[in-house]
């Protein structure tokens, strides 16, 4: 693709923009909220799930819900209304609701545990905002099988890491399912004023239809959900309670690796407080994070690190403040050792002994939002001094090398939300290193405004990293900015990246590119209700220039239809169709300044996906790319079968096959910094098994396995890079001691059992099994890499851990009975 052909698609969908801003200029977003009294009550309604009871006999019944999807703005069905009733006293939000259904045997209810919503059950979702500002959500769930969730939203965003104490109860009789909450006040953050000024909107699934419903019409074609809430009138002369809530837990550990038993146990506690009424602190004293689930490791030959996403429940709850400017990434706190590959080893030594991980002593953070909607994050964690031993094999003397130094990392925020669904926020990350490591400072400045009539979004965000190293300081910068309509089928959007050659975030935050800057252009058509077959779908139309800064040059450009569609009877398919033009890759070489040339190519891809509801479903996907005027080209296949054997037990399987061959790659780099490259093939096979039995809500055994084989072999036919980074053959010989080709491959089997045996408080049994094998046999085929593998050392390791809830409140009243 040429410079004129990328021009004229750019034109072409510049022309579009305009006409779809001429198409909705009169457009503005006028929302109707409903208003609902909330009653005061002197007895607290006991929360059995049982169909309206006396006690609700004299609070007001909200109704007429209106669909959401599929027909928006549709009433209810006469067969599904739903009612519901708010209560309240000076503890606790009480909600019931009824949920009509005049085929109670077709209400889908899929056992699952907590926070796992979205499967085959009909759902009930009551959202709350404490300070009505049409962006803040805290959402609380049930489903027809009485499994709870929870999260918090802002705006589009939603966060199901957010994990407090309150209950639910549910029944199915002849004329529906029912559902009570409790709700106590220690969940919620709401201002020490006398009338309370609060919005709420309740959200219900149903499943065998394939409709859901609110209770406040949402307008999906504009706006964003979080601004259609009604009105909760009547919550006054409430005082917050004393929120403490503390979670004590024991855990015991036995491993067994090659031949090596040990037996260990921790103790220790996660700290939860209410400042005031809008802020919270939240501790790990001693934490651990034994029984986190496995990462997705693969085998990694790109210039970049692979990142692994957050499993850690302390640094995944209530951080969406943190997430602001995307300068945070929790991962870095307790990673792997910067100085665990750099190892100086002298003559006849071995490393004995190599932490993979650095000892995270502890972390605290405080969060929360006033009255005046200005919203507040503070984190800090400390890092152990991480050391590896060095062995002389002759002598037995031993020595200690630092890998990582004690390290204090430190997160700040503050965003001052303003209008409607507008806020600007300030974020500064740090980490400070003992002795003579790098220490680092990121600063991001962020804005996020939407016009008076919800139909313009404008974000943009300035940022600079400052890195002081031994031997000087460098600043770099980054800036973005964009612009999309939100109202209509029609969406445009425009946007434009710029990092410049010294952006660097990644001692607290992530990063893939820099000296790089990028021109972007979006056109989305929604088709948001009904039509023909179809529920809905939507067609994607992107534009990417990509360039870099210095020198200046163009990099990449790109251009990609992507169509999806979603029909009446939950199936799912759609496609991806992309144009590259040619490519000077920046990073490949591994050099600064020296670009590796892939000539243009093609990608499509395309994938299906089946109707959950049935007990048997099936995901399919698969790819194709392939570069013109070069060997280079790649196929990706995945299968994913699921069955529901019953409403207790989900089994699902996934099968990835991927294979490039001919890839131009990176080798080594010769003794004077010259990068040597040649042709790459990779093949890899990843197998996955997850499936859970669940006992009740309560009581679960899952199982979670994953094998993932990649080979990767070098052609001997080795080049050096031209200026413009085309190739030159070369007469490079590999050193004996090196060889570039990779067998890799890992097993890891995780076996749990988890029982919520109170609010707040579960026990939980873990079997993990793994085993990991790389070496460099780049020619064996997946059967022989698996023998391979089953000959190395096995890790078996069993833990148990038990962690109690105990509200501060609840002790009080003990001691005073």
């Amino acid at each position: 693709m040429n410079h004129k052909s990328l021009f004229c698609l750019f034109i072409i969908l510049c022309f579009a923009f305009a006409k779809a801003q001429k198409l909705q200029t009169s457009d503005s977003l006028v929302i109707k909220r409903k208003i609902y009294q909330a009653t005061r009550v002197t007895t607290a309604p006991k929360i059995d799930g049982e169909p309206f009871e006396k006690f609700w006999d004299a609070i007001p019944t909200g109704g007429d819900f209106v669909m959401i999807q599929p027909t928006n703005g549709q009433k209810e069905r006469d067969t599904h209304k739903t009612e519901f009733k708010i209560a309240y006293d000076d503890n606790a939000l009480y909600v019931a609701a009824f949920l009509y259904d005049n085929h109670p045997e077709s209400i889908l209810r899929q056992f699952s545990q907590r926070d796992q919503i979205d499967v085959q059950a009909d759902v009930f979702g009551f959202y709350l905002n404490t300070y009505n500002n049409q962006i803040n959500q805290t959402r609380f769930f049930a489903t027809s099988a009485n499994a709870l969730g929870d999260a918090i939203a802002e705006g589009n965003r939603e966060d199901y890491s957010f994990n407090v104490v309150f209950k639910s109860e549910t029944s199915i009789n002849e004329s529906g399912w029912y559902v009570e909450m409790k709700i106590p006040y220690r969940t919620l953050r709401f201002p020490e004023i006398e009338l309370q000024d609060w919005s709420f909107q309740i959200i219900r699934r149903i499943r065998a239809l394939n409709e859901e419903y609110t209770y406040n019409f949402v307008d999906i074609t504009q706006g964003i959900s979080t601004q259609y809430d009604a009105i909760m009138t009547g919550v006054e002369k409430i005082n917050p309670p004393l929120r403490l809530n503390l979670y004590p837990y024991a855990t015991v550990i036995s491993d067994d690796f090659d031949g090596v038993h040990t037996t260990s146990y921790n103790a220790g506690m996660d700290l939860k407080y209410g400042i005031n009424d809008a802020f919270t602190l939240d501790a790990s004293l001693i934490p651990d994070f034994g029984q986190v689930a496995f990462d997705q490791v693969i085998l990694n030959l790109g210039p970049f690190e692979q990142l692994f996403g957050e499993n850690r429940a302390f640094f995944n709850e209530g951080t969406d403040l943190f997430n602001k400017g995307g300068i945070f990434f929790s991962r870095r706190i307790g990673q792997k050792p910067s100085g665990s590959e750099g190892i100086e080893l002298f003559d006849d030594e071995d490393i004995i002994n190599n932490p993979n991980n650095a000892q995270l002593l502890n972390a605290v953070k405080v969060t929360g939002r006033t009255k005046d909607r200005l919203g507040i994050g503070f984190l800090n964690a400390i890092t152990a001094k991480t050391e590896a031993t060095i062995e002389n094999r002759l002598t037995g003397e031993r020595r200690t090398q630092v890998t990582e130094a004690f390290t204090n990392y430190n997160m700040f925020v503050i965003d001052q939300q303003f209008s409607k669904n507008s806020s600007v926020a300030l974020s500064n990350a740090s980490t400070i290193r003992n002795g003579s490591f790098t220490d680092a400072n990121v600063t991001a400045l962020v804005l996020d405004h939407n016009d008076k009539n919800g139909a313009n979004s404008y974000r943009s965000e300035l940022k600079m990293s400052n890195r002081f190293t031994p031997t000087g300081a460098e600043t770099g910068f980054s800036i973005e900015a964009r612009w999309r309509k939100t109202i209509g089928k029609w969406r445009p959007s425009l946007a434009y990246f710029h990092r410049n050659k010294k952006w660097d975030p990644n001692d607290l935050g992530r990063n893939f590119q820099n000296n790089t800057r990028t021109f972007a252009a979006d056109l989305k058509y929604n088709q948001f209700t009904p039509i023909g077959i179809f529920n809905r779908f939507d067609i994607d139309f992107r534009i990417r220039h990509r360039r870099q800064i210095d020198p200046d040059l163009h990099t990449n450009s790109e251009f990609n239809i992507n169509p999806s569609f979603y029909t009446r009877e939950r199936l799912a398919f759609g496609a991806n169709f992309n144009l590259f033009s040619r490519e000077l890759n920046q990073f490949e070489a591994r050099k600064t300044g020296q670009v590796v040339r892939y000539e243009s190519r093609f990608f499509t891809s395309g994938f299906v996906s089946t109707d959950y509801r049935k007990k048997f479903a099936v995901d399919v996907r698969m790819s194709r790319s392939k570069r013109f005027n070069d060997v280079d080209e790649s196929y990706n296949f995945s299968f994913s079968p699921r069955y529901r054997f019953s409403d207790e037990f989900l089994l699902v399987y996934r099968m990835s096959w991927n294979k490039n061959d001919d890839r131009i790659s990176y080798v080594t780099t010769t003794d004077n910094e010259e990068p040597i490259v040649s042709r790459r093939d990779t093949h890899s096979v990843e197998n996955t098994l997850s499936g859970t039995y669940n006992f009740n809500n309560k009581q679960a055994l899952s199982l979670s396995f994953r094998n993932f084989w990649s080979r990767a072999t070098f052609s001997r036919d080795f080049n050096q890079l031209a200026q413009d980074g085309s190739l030159v053959p070369t007469d490079y010989i590999l050193s004996d001691d090196f060889d570039p080709d990779a067998n890799f491959n890992v097993w890891n089997l995780d076996l749990s059992y988890r029982w919520r045996f109170a609010p707040g408080s579960e026990a939980s049994l873990l079997y993990r099994n793994s085993i990991f094998n790389f070496d460099n046999q780049g020619d064996l085929a997946f059967q022989d890499s698996l023998n391979e593998l089953f000959t190395q050392p096995s890790r078996h390791n069993i833990s148990l851990r038990v962690t109690y809830f105990l509200d501060f409140n609840d002790a009080k009243r003990w001691f005073k009975a």
